[in-house]
């Protein structure tokens, strides 16, 4: 049973990382590193980085909250789940 109060598992990959920074910046096509969008259903907290699965590919010049903030990160992170998943298959 779910307990709203229960710390939540953060999960972390490396190989998913890996994939993140395979593409290029969403913003400018430099090459990126993961941004973690923050949200606190995704584990987010003080001090706490939310899951590796919740990355985006940024540069360094524009990996910022702010940068973000002008995307549709849920359909970003959606879709780079999925094309993940589909290269496993291969």
């Amino acid at each position: 049973m779910f307990n709203p109060h229960e710390k939540m598992k953060i999960y972390r990959s490396e190989k998913y990382k890996k994939f993140i920074r395979s593409k290029p910046c969403i913003i400018c096509g430099k090459a990126s590193e993961p941004h973690h969008v923050r949200r606190l259903c995704w584990g987010a907290g003080t001090g706490i980085r939310p899951h590796d699965f919740v990355a985006i590919p940024l540069c360094r010049e524009c990996h910022s909250p702010e940068t973000e903030k002008g995307l549709n990160v849920e359909l970003i992170i959606i879709d780079l789940l999925m094309e993940y998943i589909e290269g496993l298959k291969k």
